[in-house]
């Protein structure tokens, strides 16, 4: 039984080829799958936009929304993180002059104690 046969007896409403095509290799055709890997797929195109279409023509529209999704939520986190990271340098360097870390340290305890 192939899969054409379970499609048509209405066992799988819908086949998705996991590998379809190669990726790596000295074929100068490019298929999707190659193409996908080429520009996602690898650290080194770790700075690139995410090819959302060619996503989601090879994965489907789920999949594509998951990751058309997931880079918009990354994008909006990137000021935060940028705040928050200048929060923690700025708290790292002006330890020694705390207030409440210079009392507790020579064991006294505030007023509200």
């Amino acid at each position: 039984l192939g899969i054409n046969t379970l499609i048509a007896n209405n066992v799988y409403e819908t086949a998705y080829p996991l590998h379809d095509g190669e990726y790596d290799g000295e074929s100068k055709d490019m298929n999707e799958r190659k193409l996908l890997y080429r520009e996602w797929a690898r650290y080194g195109a770790f700075y690139k936009f995410q090819p959302v279409d060619l996503i989601r023509k090879y994965f489907g529209e789920k999949i594509g929304m998951y990751f058309a999704w997931l880079g918009l939520y990354t994008e909006f986190l990137i000021p935060s993180s940028v705040v928050g990271i200048i929060v923690f340098v700025y708290g790292c360097l002006t330890i020694e002059e705390d207030v409440p870390r210079q009392l507790t340290s020579l064991g006294m305890r505030t007023p509200h104690n």
